[in-house]
């Protein structure tokens, strides 16, 4: 599933998510690649980013404004 849509269906669970852009660089070595290969991840895919999840204690942080 797309890591957008992800983030999207947890929002709609109430879930707040962060996508964190250093999947590339972690798994870009012999451990990473065994963890890949042990959670059985296809050797042709591309680890690009990690989604967290969790539960935002109080109300959501207000957006900064744009300049």
């Amino acid at each position: 599933m797309p890591p957008m849509r992800v983030l999207m269906e947890a929002y709609d669970l109430g879930i707040a998510s962060c996508i964190v852009s250093r999947a590339e660089e972690t798994f870009d070595s012999e451990i990473g690649a065994a963890l890949l290969k042990e959670w059985g991840v296809p050797e042709n895919y591309v680890a690009r980013c990690f989604v967290t999840l969790g539960y935002c204690d109080g109300e959501y942080p207000v957006s900064k404004p744009r300049k």
